[in-house]
């Protein structure tokens, strides 16, 4: 079957662990409780945007202890898995959040087999497919295979390496990458180390410098911002149910925007419809717990309720 979006990028399992305090170093505490929940980023952007739709095909390395019943729920929601590869000898990709009564928290990144990903072939039966690329998470040495087998190709290739462009980029590689891209996805923390990279003042900049169709920079209960060859977009948050937590928020505005893209959107109108897809994502714990379909999202948007 064809696919409209192939998506590139980590498939994993979050465990959340809650703990009453950080503890100090060479010292021990019990948990409250431990949580394995669903993850990725990639994985989240695409069972975001087949519940809403869109074909799409989710590209990632897993280990040969992939639960099933993950696969299975990607599989309901609409996802094509044929490049959801699991390789043996090698673990999934695992994220350890432990967080405590006050917020605080870290992160622990066991990457498993797609830290291997450079020595993995690429996944050719998505990219003759797709017409959309989503380069997320996962290491450069693989995606430089990508840009290589699509440089000819006649594909919109959107470059969002997310948290990853600060501790797996140097500059160098980031600007190659953004230089055969058209759409690049961030956050404000990521837009000025994208600056300091490319030695850009401003976005706008760094927009007519690498040639690129827009930029995306989300910022979370403000809503994001589009910056276009020659315009700048404010664009709102929508008011959620309740706020329970934030994490995959982003994933879900980008899944919405595709969603808004395979209908024939402008991009100002697949950035409103992004913005209220992440709205929903902010009402429960765990990123591909809270799915719900185009109907629902467009409402919510042309209630024009602002957050």
């Amino acid at each position: 079957m064809e696919s409209y979006l192939g998506v590139f990028g980590h498939t994993a399992l979050d465990i959340i662990i809650r703990v009453p305090r950080i503890p100090k170093l060479d010292s021990s505490i019990g948990i409250d409780e431990r949580i394995v929940r669903f993850g990725g980023t990639a994985a989240n952007i695409s069972r975001t945007a087949a519940e809403m739709g869109v074909e799409v095909s989710l590209c990632s390395f897993v280990g040969d202890d992939f639960p099933e019943d993950y696969l299975h729920s990607l599989k309901r929601s609409g996802v094509h898995t044929h490049d959801l590869k699991k390789v043996d000898g090698l673990r999934t990709p695992r994220c350890w959040i432990v967080t405590d009564r006050d917020g605080n928290e870290f992160t622990l990144v066991d990457q498993g087999a797609m830290k291997e990903a450079r020595n993995f072939k690429v996944a050719k039966k998505t990219l003759e497919r797709c017409e959309v690329v989503h380069i997320g998470t996962g290491v450069p040495g693989y995606y430089k295979k990508i840009y290589h087998e699509i440089s000819e190709e006649d594909k919109l290739i959107a470059f969002d390496p997310s948290q990853e462009l600060e501790y797996v980029y140097d500059p160098d590689t980031f600007c190659s990458f953004l230089e055969q891209s058209h759409l690049f996805f961030c956050n404000e923390v990521e837009k000025e180390i994208a600056l300091k990279y490319t030695e850009e003042k401003s976005v706008e900049s760094m927009v007519e410098s690498f040639d690129l169709d827009l930029v995306v920079v989300t910022q979370g209960e403000q809503g994001s911002t589009l910056f276009l060859t020659d315009e700048r977009i404010d664009i709102p948050a929508y008011t959620p149910a309740k706020v329970k937590e934030a994490t995959g928020a982003g994933d879900a505005f980008r899944g919405g925007f595709y969603a808004a893209l395979y209908k024939g959107y402008s991009f100002e109108e697949c950035c409103k419809i992004g913005s209220s897809r992440a709205s929903f994502a902010v009402e429960c714990a765990g990123s591909q717990k809270n799915l719900v379909g185009w109907d629902e999202v467009i409402s919510r948007m042309e209630k024009d309720i602002i957050y």
